[in-house]
């Protein structure tokens, strides 16, 4: 090991004695826009507080099984994103908002799980486990070699390796200082996962007729596509939220062709789910939530897959009859 890499790490080590030494995300996002970063983070607004690290933990503690929560602060040309046993800047779904020009995301939890993201122009360019960085994925995997070469991955610290590889991404080199002073502090409502290829969707359909099944596998694309507004609808209807202006504007798209605002769908949920954290969650808005991540589901870009998380997703609402959607997907397949 070299000394300059030793140096390196001797910058870090104050990270193992701080208050977020077993488990954190430090998200470094490149601007000045700390609104910007909080919304991309799913920070509410008109909930924000000025609160110092201690504070902020307390709080993140105090909510842990409601919301994450997340803090920020301006360190030279990078908004620095605190989180207390959060994930939220290590998901691609966080990081593609939040990099217009850069982020780079260090994260370990309590159980030795890392993760080193680095991402531009809203595109994940490199991730890797501290432990594991041989093994990266991304659109540019191997674009940080030049910059990780000298650090020993194998023989330090995880989180003291990603921490240095951060400071020579940003150009801030690790100092306790980052944790200094008052952060702009929010609760998250967090953004929707990604809806992600599955290898085998079919593998997933329980308690529908066989014939159905083979039904789903033979039709053809917009076939299929019709089928899954179809089922959707009928649930809609069942949770007493076809009314919705988002819900009718995606459902009216997926009929018709025309172009699907995922986006807007995705904060429709991200909506719902937060007013459903903030107060007593009734039978009826869990079901209207559950209902529109079923809507989102059947807008799934693999058809197939679309309409199998339709059919697995509606049992989980009250009043939907599996007998009835199937003959309502079987009708849909069939004209």
């Amino acid at each position: 090991m070299g000394s300059y890499c030793v140096s390196e790490l001797d910058r870090t080590g104050w990270i193992r004695r701080s208050i977020i030494q077993e488990a954190a995300c430090l998200t470094f996002v490149r601007g000045d826009d700390l609104n910007r970063v909080a919304e991309a983070f799913g920070g509410v607004a008109g909930f924000g507080r000025l609160l110092d690290i201690g504070e902020f933990c307390e709080e993140a503690f105090v909510h842990q099984e409601k919301h994450p929560m997340i803090a920020l602060r301006q360190l030279g040309d990078w908004v620095l994103v605190v989180e207390d046993s959060g994930r939220q800047g290590q998901r691609p779904e966080v990081l593609r908002r939040a990099a217009r020009f850069a982020a780079v995301s260090v994260f370990w939890d309590a159980c030795a799980l890392t993760r080193f993201s680095y991402a531009v122009d809203g595109d994940v360019r490199t991730s890797f486990e501290a432990v594991l960085p041989e093994y990266r994925e991304g659109a540019e995997p191997d674009g940080l070699e030049a910059v990780r070469a000298g650090l020993p991955w194998s023989q330090a610290d995880p989180v003291m390796l990603m921490l240095a590889l951060a400071g020579r991404l940003t150009g801030l080199p690790p100092n306790p200082g980052w944790l200094a002073g008052d952060f702009h502090t929010f609760p998250v409502a967090p953004w929707p996962d990604d809806l992600v290829a599955v290898p085998n969707p079919l593998d997933n359909v329980v308690g529908y007729p066989i014939e159905l099944i083979t039904a789903l596998r033979t039709a053809a694309e917009h076939v299929r596509r019709r089928a899954a507004a179809a089922a959707a609808r009928y649930v809609l209807a069942i949770a007493d939220c076809l009314d919705h202006p988002v819900v009718r504007r995606t459902l009216s798209s997926m009929t018709s062709g025309f172009s699907i605002d995922r986006s807007v769908l995705g904060a429709v949920v991200r909506e719902w789910t937060w007013q459903s954290t903030r107060h007593r969650r009734s039978s009826k808005v869990r079901d209207q939530l559950r209902a529109v991540e079923v809507l989102r589901q059947a807008t799934h870009e693999d058809s197939l897959t679309a309409l199998v998380n339709v059919l697995v997703g509606a049992r989980h609402v009250r009043g939907v009859d599996t007998g009835e959607l199937a003959r309502v997907v079987a009708t849909a397949l069939a004209s």
